[in-house]
């Protein structure tokens, strides 16, 4: 069976040429630079989003919410990130109340503060500002990396469509670490495929102050790492071949390992951030989780967000099995995998945050995309505009039954 789309030739060569269809597009197509289009799609989704958001929150079953749209915003981890910001994590050994404050990691607070100094920005206003301009940047990153794997502008930007509208989508509009997680990881993704080690080690860093799903990309790396060090030492090649990639391979875990370390010392546990894991019942079950809960839907009937939430799981491990299929570097998929492994297999609680625990997956979309590909523009627009409205509608349903995005 063949594998879609053109052929990933390596890190050295052009882009693969797009097919002959998506070149007759493209050629008839705005002479937009990719990056601004890119951006400017990811900006328009969202804003529509936003649009939406303000149009459901005081109707129907949402005004139980009681929420704002500040309100909303900045609620639920978004308010842990603001406090940690301004305290710092304020913990005293023992306290099993505020154990679980170290379940959120530093990078993002620490870019608010940074920020926050600004006279007349505050807090609030500067995690506002990261996470709209990770958003953009992530956006601007994943038309990149779409391009040097495909070759196709259309295919590229139709990946940062999909994302911009994926299940739990609502968190690029609301004062959560995914953007700015996502944004240092498509590049570290790009600088990687493009063989700059020390970028992609260095994003990865600090990548893994951010969350813990750095993980992923640390198994990139050494995957595309490993393979060429072991060619060099058997062809005793010189140290200046080798030192970059062996370099990447050392480093690219040091922010992650620093955290979990901070987390041990403070809390007096080894395995400190394991330890508070388990404490907010967000512990490894493998996925046992997910099994019971399809398991009581199928025997005592699924209750309305319970089957929508399964229904768009089972979409992503579809998907992931699918996205195996492209033919792009074997260490995009390690990261993928790694990505979607991460999302389902903690557990039994926080079903509902899943679906944003799966957005660093961006390469999830390649395969819809090369579908998409060949409809015409005045498909796709109303389409996005659907999902765009859709996905926000979900996002906010599921806090009314007082599941956390």
């Amino acid at each position: 069976m063949s594998r879609p789309g053109p052929a990933y030739s390596g890190p050295a060569a052009q882009p693969a040429a797009p097919d002959p269809v998506a070149t007759d597009q493209d050629r008839t197509s705005p002479p937009y630079p990719l990056p601004l289009a890119g951006i400017a799609i990811f900006a328009i989704i969202r804003f529509l989003a936003l649009a939406v958001l303000v149009f459901l929150l005081p109707r129907g079953k949402f005004r139980t919410l009681h929420y704002s749209l500040w309100h909303l915003i900045a609620s639920w981890d978004g308010a842990r990130y603001l406090t940690i910001a301004a305290q710092g994590y304020s913990y005293v050994p023992g306290d099993l109340r505020h154990d679980v404050v170290f379940a959120w990691f530093p990078g993002y607070p620490a870019a608010i503060d940074g920020l926050a100094w600004i006279p007349g920005v505050g807090a609030d206003r500067a995690a506002l500002t990261i996470t709209i301009a990770a958003g953009l940047a992530a956006a601007w990153g994943l038309t990149r990396l779409g391009l040097a794997l495909t070759g196709d502008r259309r295919i590229s930007l139709l990946m940062v469509a999909l994302w911009a509208v994926a299940p739990g989508s609502i968190v690029w509009t609301m004062l959560y670490s995914e953007a700015l997680f996502c944004a240092l990881a498509v590049w570290a993704l790009a600088a990687l495929v493009e063989r700059r080690w020390l970028t992609a080690a260095g994003l990865t860093i600090l990548a893994g102050t951010v969350r813990s799903t750095a993980l992923a990309l640390v198994a990139a790396i050494a995957v595309a790492a490993l393979p060429p060090l072991i060619r060099a030492l058997r062809a005793r090649e010189p140290v200046g071949v080798m030192w970059r990639p062996a370099v990447a391979v050392l480093a690219s875990p040091l922010g992650l390992l620093g955290y979990w370390a901070y987390s041990a010392w403070a809390t007096h546990h080894l395995a400190g951030f394991i330890w508070v894991e388990k404490n907010a019942h967000n512990s490894f079950d493998w996925g046992k989780g997910i099994v019971l809960a399809a398991k009581s839907a199928i025997i005592s009937g699924p209750s309305a967000p319970i089957a929508l939430t399964l229904l768009v799981l089972a979409a992503g491990v579809i998907l992931t099995a699918w996205s195996l299929a492209e033919r792009i570097p074997v260490y995009l998929h390690a990261y993928t995998l790694v990505v979607v492994f991460l999302a389902l297999a903690p557990g039994p609680y926080y079903l509902g945050s899943k679906l944003r625990f799966l957005l660093p997956a961006m390469l999830l979309g390649l395969p819809l995309a090369r579908l998409l590909a060949r409809t015409s523009v005045w498909v796709i627009i109303p389409l996005f505009a659907l999902l765009a409205a859709a996905s926000t509608w979900f996002g906010i349903y599921l806090m009314t039954v007082g599941w956390a995005p």
